[in-house]
């Protein structure tokens, strides 16, 4: 079983999009804060470090990672959702990022948006997949035919992608 530590620990690999990030530890000598910043290497990888006196305390480095996760996912799915709303016609009230066990999204009536965070892990292609789902209960607030007819407008492959959704899943829950 994953834990924080095996998670979080220098050198770790998070999937993020199609691609990857490694975490790495930065040792300071601030031990009350862990001040979390992205950068390339020269070979053109991403980094994710992690400056900190901070020791043993696998948790604040989860919540810190999560921290930084959770405002490049209302970035992220943000400009998706503004992209994928202007082409299906529809309009968005707010958008909000949260942490859901079993949740990807969710459309409010009134045009709030929610998203899990944790949906920033997974392929592009599932990222849009959610959106647009979330985007088409702007015209159908039900899974009606006439619903999947308004995902498969914009996503005509969007059986593939949700089918994957499922396989996959649980493989992003234990982060």
């Amino acid at each position: 079983m994953y834990n924080d530590e095996t998670l979080y620990a220098d050198g770790a690999r998070l999937p993020l999009g199609d691609g990857s990030i490694r975490l790495c530890r930065v040792k300071t000598r601030d031990e009350k804060r862990i001040r979390i910043y992205g950068k390339k290497t020269a070979d053109g990888k991403h980094l994710l470090c992690m400056a900190s006196g901070i020791e043993n305390d696998d948790e604040a480095y989860r919540t810190a990672v999560t921290g930084w996760l959770r405002n490049y996912a209302r970035i992220k799915l943000g400009e998706k959702a503004h992209h994928f709303a202007i082409q299906m016609q529809v309009t968005i009230n707010r958008i909000a990022i949260k942490e859901q066990k079993t949740r990807w999204g969710s459309c409010s009536s009134l045009g709030n948006l929610n998203f899990n965070w944790k949906l920033v892990l997974m392929p592009e292609s599932i990222q849009d997949y959610v959106v647009v789902h979330e985007l088409a209960h702007r015209k159908q607030m039900n899974h009606s035919g006439a619903f999947w007819q308004e995902v498969a407008k914009t996503l005509p492959d969007y059986n593939a992608r949700r089918k994957w959704l499922k396989e996959h899943e649980h493989e992003f829950i234990k982060y």
